[in-house]
C-alpha cells in the first residue's frame, strides 16, 4: 500500500505544531519518528524545526516512497531495537503507529537508552473516546470501531509504560483539526488501516454511503489525536 499511502497521506499542520512545540531545547541532537510510512512527518518537522532527523520504519517499501532531501535520513528498523546509539537523540515521536508494535514496553526502553538527557518521547494515538466519534471513518463504517479498540492502547497505560521506563515529566495534551473531503480516493484505496480489518460487505457499503453524499458536495471531517509525552530525566 505505499504508493497509495504516499499519494494520500499528508503531515497534518496541529499535529506538526504540538510536535514542534514539544521538542527537546537542544537543535544539535537530531530526532527520530519511528513507524514514518512515506515520511510525511519526518520532512514536516525537519522544515519547521530546522533540526536533522530520521525516518524509520520497518517496511522497505515504505521507505522507497519516502522523499529524502535536506537533513533528513532514513533506516529500516523495529521499534523494539532502535539501531541508534546510546543518548544520541533529542527527541523521538510516533503518529498513530503505536498501535501496531506488538510489546510498546520495549519500544519505550529502547527510546529512554536513545535519548540524550531532557530528550522527549511523545507518542500520538487515539483516546476510546476520539476512536468512536472518528469522522468519517466510524460514521461510514461503524464495523471499524471495535477491531481499532481491541488494538490500540489506553493512554493511562502508555502512560504507566513510559513511566516504568523511566520518563518523567509525563502529560497528555490534545489536539484537533477539521477539514473538508472532496475526493474519496484514500479511502476507496484503504490507505486507513482500519478499512483493512472489517469485511468486504461493510467496506463497500459504507464506501456507497459516502459516494452518495459526496454527490451533494464537500463533506467535514475531523482529525484528532492525544499526544502522550514524557522527558528522560537531566
Amino acid at each position: 500500500m505505499a504508493p497509495e499511502y504516499a499519494r494520500h497521506r499528508c503531515a497534518l499542520d496541529f499535529v506538526v505544531d504540538v510536535l514542534a512545540r514539544l521538542r527537546a531545547p537542544s537543535p544539535r541532537r537530531p530526532f527520530l519518528e519511528v513507524g514514518c510510512g512515506t515520511g510525511a512527518y519526518t520532512m514536516a518537522m525537519a522544515a519547521r524545526t530546522a533540526c536533522p532527523g530520521f525516518g524509520m520504519d520497518a517496511a522497505r517499501g515504505m521507505l522507497k516512497s519516502a522523499p529524502a532531501h535536506g537533513p533528513v535520513a532514513y533506516v529500516q528498523g523495529l521499534a523494539a531495537r532502535l539501531p541508534f546509539a546510546d543518548q544520541c537523540l533529542g527527541m523521538i515521536f510516533s503518529v498513530n503507529v503505536i498501535h501496531h508494535m506488538a510489546r510498546v514496553e520495549d519500544y519505550f526502553r529502547a527510546s529512554f537508552r536513545a535519548l540524550a538527557r531532557g530528550g522527549i518521547l511523545c507518542t500520538a494515538t487515539d483516546s476510546e473516546a476520539m476512536i468512536r466519534r472518528r469522522n468519517p471513518l466510524s460514521r461510514y463504517w461503524p464495523s471499524t470501531v471495535a477491531p481499532e479498540l481491541a488494538r490500540y492502547h489506553g493512554i493511562d497505560t502508555l502512560e504507566d509504560l513510559m513511566a516504568r521506563a523511566g520518563f518523567r515529566s509525563i502529560r497528555v495534551c490534545k489536539g484537533r483539526s477539521n477539514f473538508s473531503i472532496s475526493d474519496i480516493g484514500p479511502y476507496r484505496d484503504r490507505v486507513f488501516s482500519c478499512l483493512r480489518l472489517i469485511p468486504e460487505a461493510d467496506f463497500a457499503h459504507g464506501l456507497r454511503a459516502m459516494e452518495a453524499d459526496l454527490h451533494t458536495g464537500p463533506l467535514m471531517g475531523t482529525s484528532e489525536l492525544a499526544f502522550v509525552h514524557g522527558a528522560r530525566p537531566e
